[in-house]
């Protein structure tokens, strides 16, 4: 049986082929550690920073969308007092707008829901552990 230890040294070979159809060969002796990283498991997180930080993103989010719209009506104020446009395009340029915050605010809603759903499966199943413990507990206490 062959024993493969980390300190033995080996060949690794190199083959490179120039356009002269000549080979030329390069050997290098190296030792290769091989060292396995240790799995370290995340700890977990609390409830209510899970939730927190989940609110906090949805809030951003929000504000990033509300200054994408603010940003869209400023331009489009700006392009239509430039362009000397008649009001027919100024508010067909405002009905664009209204009907792309809509479809983002509808957007933010499933998601929102999706969040919410979320949440409402997690607190669901840590009552279900609590329960379970309940139980187990009142089943030691009686037995004791």
């Amino acid at each position: 049986m062959a024993s493969f230890s980390s300190r033995q040294p080996t060949i690794v070979e190199i083959r490179i082929y120039a356009p002269a159809t000549s080979t030329v060969s390069i050997t290098e002796t190296s030792t290769v550690r091989r060292r396995r990283k240790p799995v370290v498991s995340k700890p977990k997180r609390p409830l209510w920073l899970t939730l927190l930080r989940i609110l906090f993103k949805n809030l951003l989010l929000l504000l990033v969308i509300w200054g994408l719209i603010q940003t869209i009506r400023k331009l489009t104020l700006k392009s239509a007092d430039s362009s000397g446009g008649s009001v027919m395009d100024f508010k067909q340029q405002i009905v664009e707008v209204e009907s792309f915050s809509e479809i983002t605010k509808n957007t933010m809603e499933v998601r929102k829901e999706s969040v919410n759903r979320k949440i409402e499966r997690e607190v669901n199943h840590r009552f279900e552990i609590l329960n379970e413990v309940r139980m187990i507990v009142r089943d030691i206490v009686e037995k004791g």
